[in-house]
């Protein structure tokens, strides 16, 4: 029941929150610290302010009010999404291409469960790495557990 809820606020409210100027990323509805929380993660390219958050709260706040989509109670969250988060979506690969990625297997590919490199393409079927030594790599999707942006301090 949780994933259908989730799936029709994402069809209802993604293209309202893209005519605020925001693509939405991810959300979820949690049961952390004893309380209910809607969360939805929002992404804009030049960065999401905490005057960003604010909009689309206020927003989502008036819209989810109208609609009553939840039977309990519960806080709503915006945010941007973390760094460290797993790229689910098509979406999530193009803001990233060019960008340094792990790519984590179920099973070894040549020896190894995970790699890493340059985001070079991507289609519903493969994932096209550029690997240190300026090999592409290419792996079939289905056999990808994980794949997250590469953070070097």
């Amino acid at each position: 029941m949780q994933n259908k809820l989730l799936e029709n606020l994402k069809n209802q409210l993604e293209p309202e929150i893209e005519q605020l100027g925001y693509e939405l990323i991810d959300l979820e509805f949690v049961f952390e610290d004893g309380e209910n929380r809607l969360r939805f993660y929002i992404y804009k390219e030049d960065g999401v302010s905490l005057d960003d958050t604010e909009i689309v709260s206020r927003y989502l706040d008036t819209r989810l009010d109208e609609i009553d989509p939840i039977d309990t109670s519960y806080y709503l969250e915006v945010s941007s999404p973390d760094l460290n988060r797993p790229l689910k979506t098509d979406d999530d690969l193009r803001r990233n291409l060019g960008n340094e990625i792990s790519v984590h297997l179920y099973k070894k590919i040549d020896g190894l469960k995970e790699y890493q490199g340059y985001l070079v393409s991507y289609d519903k079927e493969n994932i096209v790495i550029e690997l240190d030594d300026g090999i592409e790599k290419s792996f079939n999707r289905k056999d990808i557990s994980i794949i997250k942006i590469v953070i070097r301090f």
